[in-house]
């Protein structure tokens, strides 16, 4: 990508050829340019393109540039004295776990994990519960859950969201899983969502406990009327 500026001389000399001076500062072409043209075409900063970080940015420079962050991907073009986002990369991420996951203890703080990539593009499960984002800014996460209760009472479940390994204020959803009745397990599919700004190299947790270790969350295989469950499935898409 071309930098501002590249181009740029004061002056060139002319050499004599045969007696006969030859004007270098004419470049000679398709057409005759003129030196100062080419300058005019340098200092003219909407007709340029330049990258680097979010946070090199150009702060002085001519309205109408261009500049592409090689950091987040976005682009910015400079308007009224400032950068205003003009195109930004959509990076997103869908997961899916097909396995019954349970607690061995009640009050317990417990990750949710993923056994499924469904679609990737700069957001990656690393280590089966963290969700990882490859480049900065704000995300929303979706999740939802196939909670079964085999226990006569009526349970309850705590879901929440840990940011870097730390737990997030105010982030705690709770609910509550009816009974069995009879034969018939109790079922809830809960499902919320939460926006988060991040860094590169982020990565975000869906943790839960119980008040009773029948509770659990649950796939089941396909039946002769509907496809299979999953247990668990989140998304995590830049916004």
């Amino acid at each position: 990508m071309a930098l501002v500026g590249t181009h740029q001389t004061l002056t060139f000399s002319s050499p004599v050829l045969s007696g006969a001076g030859v004007n270098a500062n004419v470049v000679r072409g398709n057409d005759n340019v003129l030196r100062a043209a080419l300058n005019a075409h340098d200092d003219d900063a909407s007709i340029h393109v330049q990258s680097g970080t979010f946070a090199n940015r150009p702060t002085t420079i001519a309205d109408g540039a261009t500049y592409f962050c090689t950091d987040t991907r976005d682009t910015y073009s400079r308007v009224a004295g400032a950068w205003v986002q003009s195109g930004w990369a959509h990076w997103y991420g869908g997961f899916s776990d097909y396995t019954d996951q349970t607690h061995t203890a009640i009050n317990t703080a417990k990750a949710i994990t993923f056994d499924t990539t469904d679609l990737s593009r700069g957001v990656t499960v690393v280590s089966t519960s963290r969700l990882t984002v490859a480049y900065a800014g704000d995300y929303n996460l979706m999740w939802s859950g196939q909670f079964v209760n085999t226990d006569s009472q009526i349970q309850d479940v705590d879901v929440w969201v840990r940011k870097n390994g730390t737990d997030v204020a105010g982030s705690t959803g709770r609910v509550s899983v009816p009974n069995k009745h009879g034969s018939v397990d109790g079922h809830l599919l809960p499902a919320w969502n939460y926006f988060f700004t991040l860094a590169a190299n982020d990565y975000l947790e869906l943790y839960w406990a119980v008040t009773n270790t029948a509770l659990s969350l649950q796939t089941n295989p396909a039946s002769a009327w509907a496809p299979s469950t999953a247990s668990v499935i989140a998304t995590l898409n830049r916004i």
